[in-house]
C-alpha cells in the first residue's frame, strides 16, 4: 500500500444534511436536504498548502424538498439536478431556473453522457455535432433527452425547444420490470441499469432489454465472485452498483464482490475484486477505483485490484468521481487530492511493490510523468532483480530479455564461478540507480528455509547429545548445501536462456556491422563517424565476449556435453577464462576447439602432441593431429610441417594423410616444398606423395614426373642391393622389388611429362636394361630399344611386340621398325653373334611389314630359297591380295562417278513453266513474277510459303 491521495477537509459542519454534492473547475456545489443549494470556491493546494475553500453563494430556495443529485452539461452551460422529483435545468452560471422537465415527475435517478459525432442525418451528414443525453429514470420508466446543437429534429414521440436555438428530444422508453436504482451510460446508445434484482443493458434507440443476470431461486457464488449466467444479482440487501470504467469495461457489484464485464455484459477478467465490506458508493478517478464501505474508505488499482490505500472516514455516503474526487457525509465534505504520480511510484518502489509500480505507470499517461519508457524501463529492471533474489529466476530473466538489459548486469548477480571476480562487476552509479548494490545481493545469497539449527549448546548435558547435535548439524548443513545447489542449478538453466538470446542478437548486429564495412558501394564516412563507430563495435565484442565466456560457464554447470557445440561454431569466449576451466576439467577436446577458433593453431598442435604422445587417455595417437593438420591450410604452412614430423615418425602411413588426402586445405598445399619436406625424411614418403598428386590429381609438372621415376629407380636399386647383400632370396623383398619395377615400367609407358634424356643420363651402362628401352623408345632410338630387347634381355618376343606396338605404314619414323630389328639381327653393331633363325622367323610372321628387296639384301648369301618359302608365299600373297583390292576399288568409283553424272543430266533437263496462270497450292495466289521455289514431286509453290509447304506435305526441296 502506498499513499495515493492526499485527503483534505473541503466542508465541516455544514448546517444540513448533504443529499448531493457536485464538483467541476474550481467550484464544489453542495445540495442539501432542506433545498438550498451552497455554491464553494476550492483553490488547489500548491505544494505542501492546505487547501482553500470559500463558501461563495448560498441559494435557500434552490428547491422545496432536498435535492437528490446534481449535474452539469457543460457544453451547453447548464446545471441538471434532480429535486422536488422532478429533473430541473438550471444556468451555470446564474443558477437561475430555466425549465422543469415536467415529464420527469416522480423521477428518482438521471444519468448524463455528453459526446462529439458525426451526424448521420440527411441535411448534415458527415459534419461532427455535439450529442448530450441525460436519461432520467422515473419509477419504472425511462425518459431519455437529447440535445443536439444547431439543428431541429422531428421524432414519433415529440419534441420541445429550449433556449439558445438548441433542441431538446425526448423519447420514452418501454416500462421496465423494477424501479431502476442505479444507471450509468455505457456508450452513445446504450445504457447500463440496476434495477431492484438485476442488471441490465437498453438501447435507447431500439429500446431492446438485454438482461445480464437473470433471477434464480438458488442464488451462488460464481469464480467471479457474482453470479452471473442465469444467477441473481442478489439480496434486496445489496445495493446495485454500476460503474463506467476506460476501454469499454462497466463494473457491476453484489454484496462485497464487483466484477468487471464489456458492452454486451460478458465478464472481461477472470477474477473480480473482493471487497472488505458492502461497497455503498463506488466511483473511478483516474486511475484508481474508489469504494465507500460501511468502515472507510478503500482505494483500489483497477488493474491489479490492489489496495493501494484505506482512508477512516465516518459514515461516508456520497462521492463525485472523476478529475476532483469528493468524499461527503451528512455534514462533511472531504478532499482527495492525488500525490505526484512519480512521488507515487517512488514510495510503491520503497516499499518493494515493483508490480503495483509497473502496473501505475503503465496505466499514465505520458504527458503526466517524465520520460515514461525510461521510468518503466528502471521499474521493470528493479522488478526483475526483486524476483531474482526471491528465487523467481524464469520471471526474473524473461523480464531482462524483454528489457534488453546490459548481459553484464545479469551475469554480475550470479556467483565468481560465472560472473567472475572483476569483469562484471557493476559500479556504484549503476548500484545506486538500481537503488541497491546488485553484486552482493546475487546466487551467494540464495538459501531455502530450513529447519532452525539454533542449539544452545549449555543445555546438552552429555557428549551423546554433542554427537547428536553434530549430526543433526552435519545433515543440515548437507541438506543447505544441496538446496543451493539445485538453487543454482536452477537460476543459471534461466541464465542460459537469456544469454542463448543476447548471443543471437549480437551475432545479428555483428554481422550487419559487417556488411555495412564491405559494402563498396557505400561511401566512406567522416573520421569522427569512424571513431564512434569504431567504440560501439568494440563494446559490441566486449559484450560478445561476455556473453560466451559466461554461456560457457554455464554449461560447464548444467550440461557440460554442450561445451563443444558452442566453442565448434564462431565464438567470442574469453580464452583465459576458458582455457583455466576447461583444463581443469580436462575438456581436451572442447579446449581444442577454442584455441582453433581463436586462432591459436600451435598451443592446440602442441597439446595434441602432448595427448597422442601420452601413454594412456582418449587423445592418444596422431588421429586427432592429423585431422587438425588438414585443416590448417595454405596460410600456416610452416607450422604444419612443424607437427606434422612427430606425426610421420610415429605413423608414416596415416600421417601422410596430412598431404594426400581429398580436403582443399590438403590440395591446395605448396607441392614442391611438401615433397621438398619428405624427402629429407623418406623416400618412400615422396613416392606415395607423387603418386598421389601424378596419378589421383593429375599433376602435369614435368619435375614431379622425373622425380617419381628417379624415386622407382633408386628404390629398385637399393632394394637390389639389399638381395645382393643377404645372399638369399627374402621373399618380402623380391615382392617389393618387382611391385617397384612394375611400377616403374608402367609409369614410363603412361606418363608423357617426364623427360627423357634427363633420365637417361642417370642410368648406369650395365642395369636398369627395361627402363633404358623404354626411355630409348621415348626417344625415337628404336634401333637401341631393339638391340636392348634382343642382346640384353635376350627376349625375342618382347621385341616383336614392340614392333607390332610402333608400327605404322603412314610414319616414316616407325614405318621400317621390323627391318630394324631384321637388321638387329642380322648385323648386331658390338660384334654380337649373329641370329639367321629369330630372322627368319621374324620375316615369316611379318614378312608384310617390310620392304621385301630390303630384306633380302639383308640376308647372307649361304641362305637356301628354301628357308624362304613361308616369307615369299606371304608376301606374294599379300601382293596380289592388295592389287585385286585397288582394282575393286577403282571400279567401284568408276561406276559411282557414272551414277553421279546420270543424275546430274537428269535434274539438268528438268523444266517448269510459269505462266499467268500458275497458282501457288500453299496460298492460292499466282506466282507471276515472284521468287518460287520446285519440289521434287514438281509443285511449284512461292519461295516464302516453301517451309510452310513442306511442313503441311511432309516433303522437301
Amino acid at each position: 500500500m502506498h499513499e495515493a491521495f492526499k485527503v483534505s477537509v473541503a466542508v465541516d459542519k455544514f448546517h444540513s444534511k448533504i443529499e448531493s454534492i457536485l464538483a467541476y473547475g474550481d467550484k464544489l456545489l453542495v445540495g442539501a436536504s432542506t433545498g438550498s443549494l451552497a455554491v464553494y470556491e476550492v483553490s488547489d493546494p500548491l505544494g505542501e498548502e492546505s487547501l482553500d475553500v470559500r463558501l461563495a453563494e448560498t441559494y435557500k430556495n434552490f428547491a422545496k424538498k432536498p435535492i437528490v443529485q446534481l449535474d452539469i452539461i457543460k457544453e451547453i452551460g447548464v446545471l441538471v439536478s434532480l429535486a422536488d422529483s422532478y429533473v430541473n435545468i438550471f444556468d451555470l452560471h446564474t443558477f437561475a431556473l430555466q425549465r422543469q422537465l415536467t415529464k420527469t415527475r416522480g423521477a428518482n435517478i438521471f444519468a448524463i453522457d455528453t459526446k462529439i459525432e458525426i451526424s448521420q442525418d440527411e441535411g448534415s451528414k458527415g459534419i461532427p455535432m455535439i450529442f448530450t443525453r441525460l436519461a432520467v429514470g422515473v419509477r419504472r420508466k425511462l425518459i431519455v433527452f437529447t440535445w443536439r446543437d444547431m439543428e431541429f429534429t422531428d421524432t414519433k414521440v415529440g419534441f420541445e425547444r429550449i433556449m439558445m436555438g438548441r433542441v431538446l428530444i425526448m423519447i420514452e422508453l418501454p416500462i421496465l420490470p423494477d424501479k431502476i436504482q442505479t444507471m450509468a451510460w455505457v456508450s452513445s446508445q446504450k445504457l447500463c441499469l440496476g434495477l431492484t434484482n438485476e442488471y441490465a443493458l437498453i438501447d435507447t434507440i431500439s429500446g431492446t432489454i438485454t438482461e445480464l443476470f437473470a433471477p434464480t431461486s438458488a442464488p451462488s457464488s460464481g469464480p467471479y465472485g457474482l453470479g452471473y449466467m442465469g444467477m441473481s444479482i442478489g439480496t434486496k440487501v445489496s445495493k446495485p452498483l454500476v460503474t463506467k470504467l476506460p476501454n469499454n469495461e462497466i463494473l457491476l457489484a453484489k454484496d462485497n464482490m464487483s466484477i468487471f464485464v464489456d458492452l454486451d455484459g460478458t465478464p472481461t477478467r477472470r477474477v473480480g475484486i473482493d471487497w472488505s465490506g458492502m461497497p455503498e458508493e463506488i466511483g473511478y478517478s483516474y486511475p484508481y477505483l474508489i469504494a465507500i464501505l460501511p468502515k472507510h474508505v478503500e482505494v483500489r488499482n483497477i488493474a491489479t485490484q490492489t489496495l493501494v490505500q484505506t482512508v477512516e472516514l465516518p459514515q461516508a455516503r456520497l462521492i463525485n468521481a472523476g478529475k476532483y474526487l469528493y468524499i461527503a457525509n451528512n455534514n462533511t465534505v472531504w478532499r482527495f487530492i492525488p500525490y505526484n504520480f512519480e512521488k507515487q511510484i517512488d514510495q510503491l518502489i520503497e516499499k518493494v511493490e515493483y508490480d503495483e509500480a509497473i502496473s501505475l505507470t503503465e496505466q499514465i499517461e505520458p504527458i503526466l510523468l517524465d520520460d515514461k519508457e525510461a521510468k518503466l524501463k528502471q521499474i521493470r529492471n528493479l522488478y526483475a532483480h526483486h524476483l531474482f533474489r526471491q528465487h523467481k529466476f524464469d520471471e526474473a530473466i524473461t523480464t531482462f530479455q524483454e528489457l534488453e538489459t546490459d548481459p553484464a548486469e545479469v551475469i554480475a548477480l550470479y556467483p565468481p564461478s560465472i560472473s567472475g571476480e572483476s569483469d562484471t562487476e557493476i559500479d556504484q552509479e549503476t548500484a545506486d540507480k538500481l537503488g541497491e548494490k546488485i553484486h552482493g545481493n546475487g546466487i551467494q545469497s540464495l538459501k531455502l528455509p530450513v529447519a532452525d539449527t539454533d542449539v544452545d549448546s549449555h543445555s546438552l548435558n552429555s557428549v551423546h547429545d554433542d554427537e547428536k547435535f553434530s549430526e543433526a548439524e552435519t545433515v543440515v548443513k548437507e541438506t543447505e548445501k544441496n538446496e543451493k545447489g539445485k538453487l543454482l542449478g536452477e537460476a543459471v538453466s534461466a541464465l542460459i536462456r537469456f544469454l542463448t538470446d543476447r548471443r543471437s542478437k549480437i551475432s545479428k548486429i555483428l554481422h550487419s556491422q559487417q556488411m555495412q564495412r564491405t559494402n563498396e558501394s557505400t561511401p566512406p564516412a567522416p573520421p569522427s563517424s569512424n571513431n564512434l563507430i569504431n567504440v560501439e563495435m568494440h563494446n559490441i565484442i566486449r559484450a560478445a565476449e561476455l556473453v560466451d565466456t559466461a554461456l560457457l560457464k554455464s554449461y560447464m554447470i548444467t550440461n557440460d556435453g554442450l561445451v563443444g557445440s558452442l566453442l565448434r561454431v564462431p565464438n567470442h569466449c574469453n580464452v583465459g577464462e576458458s582455457e583455466g576451466l576447461l583444463l581443469e576439467r580436462k575438456k581436451y577436446k572442447e579446449l581444442v576447439d577454442l584455441y582453433h577458433g581463436k586462432g591459436l593453431h600451435r598451443k592446440s598442435l602442441e597439446l595434441l602432441k602432448m595427448l597422442g604422445q601420452a601413454k594412456e587417455g582418449p587423445m592418444k595417437g596422431t588421429f586427432y593431429s592429423i585431422i587438425y593438420l588438414q585443416k590448417l591450410g595454405i596460410d600456416h604452412f610452416d607450422l604444419i610441417l612443424e607437427f606434422a614430423s612427430w606425426v610421420l615418425e610415429a605413423n608414416p602411413a596415416e600421417g601422410m594423410e596430412i598431404f594426400i588426402d581429398d580436403h582443399p586445405e590438403v590440395k591446395n598445399l605448396p607441392r614442391d616444398r611438401v615433397l621438398k619436406y619428405l624427402e629429407q625424411l623418406s623416400p618412400d614418403l615422396c613416392i606415395t606423395f607423387l603418386e598421389h598428386i601424378i596419378n589421383e590429381l593429375g599433376d602435369q609438372t614435368s619435375n614431379f614426373h622425373n622425380k617419381l621415376i628417379m624415386a622407382y629407380l633408386n628404390k629398385s636399386r637399393s632394394l637390389s642391393r639389399q638381395i645382393v647383400s643377404k645372399n638369399s632370396a627374402d621373399s618380402d623383398l623380391l615382392k617389393t622389388l618387382q611391385e617397384t619395377d612394375k611400377k616403374l615400367l608402367s609409369f614410363l609407358d603412361d606418363s608423357v611429362h617426364y623427360r627423357a634424356e634427363k633420365i637417361l643420363g642417370h642410368l648406369p651402362l650395365d642395369d636398369c636394361f627395361p627402363a633404358r628401352a623404354k626411355l630409348l623408345d621415348r626417344l625415337g632410338q628404336h634401333d637401341q630399344a631393339l638391340h636392348i630387347y634382343v642382346h640384353k634381355l635376350r627376349d625375342e618376343k618382347m621385341a616383336e611386340e614392340y614392333c607390332i606396338k610402333k608400327y605404322n605404314d603412314s610414319q616414316d619414323a616407325v614405318k621400317g621398325v621390323f627391318l630394324s630389328l631384321l637388321r638387329v639381327y642380322l648385323h648386331p653393331s658390338n660384334g654380337e653373334a649373329v641370329m639367321i633363325e629369330p630372322a627368319l622367323r621374324l620375316l615369316s610372321r611379318h614378312g608384310t611389314h617390310v620392304n621385301a628387296s630390303e630384306a633380302l639384301a639383308m640376308l647372307p648369301p649361304k641362305i637356301k630359297v628354301s628357308q624362304l618359302y613361308g616369307f615369299v608365299e606371304k608376301y606374294m600373297r599379300e601382293s596380289n591380295r592388295n592389287r585385286n583390292m585397288n582394282m575393286i576399288v577403282k571400279n567401284l568409283l568408276k561406276a559411282d562417278q557414272l551414277q553421279a553424272q546420270e543424275q546430274l543430266m537428269f535434274y539438268r533437263s528438268r523444266r517448269v513453266k510459269i505462266d499467268e496462270d500458275r497458282m501457288c497450292p500453299q496460298c492460292t495466289r499466282r506466282i507471276g513474277h515472284s521468287v518460287f521455289a520446285v519440289f521434287p514431286n514438281g509443285v511449284v509453290v512461292h519461295y516464302h510459303c516453301k517451309d510452310k509447304y513442306s511442313a503441311l506435305h511432309d516433303t522437301a526441296i
